[in-house]
């Protein structure tokens, strides 16, 4: 007997909302280091409706104020996509959450830290138009420079783009590290569009001074009880803003269901933003030991509060820390130009060198199957107790010119034009995805501490890179270049990512990439200052 296909989802489904009490507001101003709040009369009640048909695509919240329609989607992991009335608004593009060809250009980008699935070049370049204006955490800013055009909103401070009033709210996530446990300061989002409130919560694990927020209409907050908040925790946040709709994005199991007990009888309906798969990020190792947080932990130079610190680690947690690698990509060398009379094809070839710098070795493990030109490859993470944990990050291939074995899509190589003011534009020209055979075959000399080479070959049975060593790739090996055939001269930014799409384990994965700036006259490629 053949089962039926599952019938279609609604176009949409009505979802009653409870009228809220008179709330605090924020005014909206355009510039004001520390808004004050004052009293204003709040509309009763919104209405809120699923909708899988629009503009924005799959499971929509959908709300309706007196005023405007508000529309709220989750793309995949922590990027969002949002609808204030007419201005479109993307929350951490990124491009592993899918397609955005087919999706509305942002209006505005809200960054909420320089996590690699939040700050993504290429999805904010491709979501991007002339007029769209990135807005960014200090942190991310410090990576942006020279790539592109964006305005930092510090803690506190408080900016009006396309009637949408913007406050950046402090938000903290802990990361254990062998040398002590630290914590990265990234912005949370408040936005108020005409009488409406929104809060938008990043990645984190604590917000300070949640209660000045002030009540809100709708707060959106990733939960995960290892990478971001736990239900107790979102729970805290929401008895202190008092939204009337909480949408929990970036969840995991039951989550959700549990944050909604916590909350049964404040008045705060829940719904999962993206009930239709699991969007949890991957987990970057266990959380800090809290009682060596509190000896160890440093916030932004200020001596960290024990407030704080017990908000953020719990005692259960305490855990093994993870050895992790830390790709770098040196400065391209042995820049050349060379054209083909049997072709026609005009090439810009370079040596590329990527070296490991972090606490623990890149070690590649091969799943060999005989019967296949491919096969799976798992990343072994050391940790400090001496044991190890596995997991999946790609493919090894067996490259014919190379004759050996390379691991899938390690770099990538792109030429960039460039703006007036110096900032990277469009992508002209690009190596695609260049597979390496990762071994040790120098030492760094930017290392602070090299081990003993422990990957000499091209197996398929077990390839990597060993602390302080650097993989080289010559200008003459199949594949060290980028086809420029037909380029204008010009000045141009050449840029260099290893692990582009972040498939690696690394305790940073922000410092993958390199820019060099170009200038190419004919077949003559010369290294420039762009200032």
């Amino acid at each position: 007997m053949v089962s039926p296909d599952p019938p279609a989802p609604p176009q949409s489904i009505q979802l009653s909302a409870p009228e809220t009490s008179p709330r605090s507001r924020l005014p909206v101003l355009e510039l004001q280091p520390t808004p004050v709040p004052v009293q204003t009369a709040h509309s009763p009640g919104l209405l809120a409706r699923l909708n899988w048909q629009g503009e924005l695509g799959e499971r929509t919240i959908v709300i309706e104020t007196l005023e405007e329609t508000v529309k709220l989607r989750q793309a995949g992991f922590g990027s969002l996509i949002l609808k204030l009335g007419e201005t479109v608004v993307h929350v951490n593009p990124w491009s592993g959450a899918g397609d955005y060809s087919s999706l509305p250009k942002a209006d505005q980008i809200w960054i909420t830290d320089p996590l690699p699935e939040h700050l993504d070049v290429h999805a904010i370049r491709q979501i991007s138009k002339d007029s769209t204006q990135l807005i960014v955490d200090p942190e991310s800013a410090r990576y942006l420079e020279g790539l592109l055009s964006f305005v930092p909103l510090k803690s506190d401070a408080l900016i009006m783009v396309d009637g949408i009033g913007l406050l950046a709210v402090p938000a903290y996530r802990a990361e254990m590290l062998p040398d002590g446990p630290r914590l990265h300061v990234g912005n949370s989002y408040l936005a108020s569009f005409g009488d409406f409130r929104l809060f938008v919560a990043g990645e984190a694990q604590f917000i300070p001074n949640i209660a000045d927020v002030g009540k809100v209409d709708v707060a959106l907050l990733s939960l995960d009880n290892q990478t971001s908040l736990s239900p107790e925790q979102a729970a805290g946040i929401a008895r202190s803003i008092e939204p009337t709709i909480l949408l929990p994005y970036q969840y995991r199991n039951q989550e959700p269901a549990k944050l909604s007990q916590l909350l049964v009888g404040t008045g705060t309906m829940v719904l999962p933003l993206n009930a239709t798969e699991d969007t949890t990020s991957r987990t970057r190792g266990p959380a800090p030991d809290r009682s060596v947080a509190i000896r160890e932990i440093y916030l932004e130079g200020l001596e960290p509060e024990r407030a704080l610190l017990a908000a953020l680690f719990d005692a259960d947690q305490d855990g093994p820390t993870l050895l992790l690698p830390d790709l770098r990509t040196l400065v391209p060398s042995g820049l050349r130009i060379t054209h083909s009379s049997s072709n026609g094809s005009t090439l810009l070839k370079l040596t590329n060198s990527v070296w490991n710098g972090g606490y623990g070795p890149l070690d590649l493990i091969g799943e060999v199957d005989p019967g296949s030109d491919t096969q799976s490859v798992v990343q072994r993470i050391l940790r400090d107790d001496g044991e190890y944990s596995e997991e999946s990050i790609g493919e090894l291939i067996f490259h014919p010119g190379h004759n050996h074995w390379h691991l899938d899509s390690f770099a990538v190589y792109e030429l960039w034009t460039l703006q007036p003011n110096g900032t990277l534009d469009q992508v002209v020209a690009t190596s695609g995805k260049v597979s390496y055979c990762l071994r040790d075959i120098r030492r760094s000399s930017e290392a602070e501490r090299i081990d003993r080479a422990g990957f000499t070959s091209c197996s398929p049975v077990r390839q990597g890179l060993s602390v302080g060593w650097t993989d080289v790739y010559q200008y003459y090996l199949a594949g060290q270049s980028i086809d420029i055939t037909g380029l204008e001269d010009g000045t141009y930014a050449l840029m260099s990512t290893a692990d582009p799409h972040n498939l690696i384990w690394e305790s940073d994965e922000t410092n993958n990439g390199v820019v060099i700036y170009l200038e190419i006259l004919g077949t003559k490629v010369t290294v420039i200052d762009p200032s």
